[in-house]
Order: structure tokens, then C-alpha cells, then sequence
């Protein structure tokens, strides 16, 4: 057996479990903001949505998922904004957040042994271009 190709695909391995706990902190911080969606509690729970998905993006592009870094990369950036502004994130950009969310889940599993995302992006990307149109739309 290759050497070089075991590491990797243990490597793969670790790094789709580690997405896969991060897309969950991130879940799971939207769900706190439903119920605290102001105060210090909102703020530390924004930064650790925020932290998730910067964390994501730096392990994606550490082992080349570029597909993946480009999602947590935008990500990263709306919950920069959002923070960053205090601004409180609307029903219906939560509803698309939990959209992004479950395709880039799919999309993480869909990662092959070599590194590969073999599940259909065309959504998620679709899904993604919208946030950044949400990001623009905050940041004026």
C-alpha cells in the first residue's frame, strides 16, 4: 500500500469529520441566536458561528477542497458582517442559511478518497452567489 496515499485518505477522513463538527457549531449557534437574538450571549454566540466558519474554510484549503473553502470562505464573510454590524439576521435569510447549510453537509460527504466533491454543486453555488448578494445588500 502507498504510504503517501493512506495518509491522505486518513487525512480526508479526519477532515470530513472535523467539517462535518464545525457545520454542526455552526447549526447550532443560528439555533441559540432564534432564542437570543440580542445582548452579550448573541455576540459571543456570533463569534463562534463566525470562528466555525473560518475554521472550515482554513481546514478545507489546508487539504485542497477548494469547492468547500469557496462555501466556508463566504460564510466566513456574512457572519464577519453581521457581526461586525450587530445586525440581526432575518426568517428569511435563515431559512436560506439552513439551505446552504444541508448542501454543504451533502457536499462533505460527497468528498471521495482523493479529495474530490462528487456530489452536484450547481446549488450550492447557486445558494452561495444569493448570499453574497445578502452580503452586498448589509454592507450598504
Amino acid at each position: 500500500m502507498d504510504t503517501d496515499a493512506e495518509f491522505f485518505r486518513e487525512l480526508m477522513g479526519m477532515f470530513k469529520m472535523e467539517s462535518q463538527e464545525q457545520l454542526q457549531s455552526i447549526c447550532q449557534g443560528l439555533k441559540y441566536l432564534d432564542d437570543y437574538p440580542d445582548g452579550e450571549e448573541r455576540n459571543e454566540r456570533m463569534e463562534t458561528i463566525f470562528r466555525a466558519a473560518h475554521s472550515l474554510k482554513g481546514a478545507a484549503r489546508t487539504v485542497g477542497v477548494v469547492d468547500i473553502e469557496t462555501i466556508g470562505q463566504t460564510l466566513e464573510h456574512f457572519f464577519s458582517v453581521v457581526k461586525q454590524q450587530e445586525t440581526q439576521i432575518s426568517e428569511q435569510t435563515r431559512v436560506h442559511l439552513d439551505n446552504i447549510l444541508n448542501h454543504l453537509g451533502g457536499l462533505i460527504e460527497s468528498i471521495d478518497e482523493a479529495g474530490k466533491v462528487t456530489g452536484d454543486k450547481s446549488e450550492a453555488m447557486r445558494l452561495m452567489d444569493e448570499l453574497n448578494d445578502r452580503i452586498a445588500e448589509l454592507k450598504s
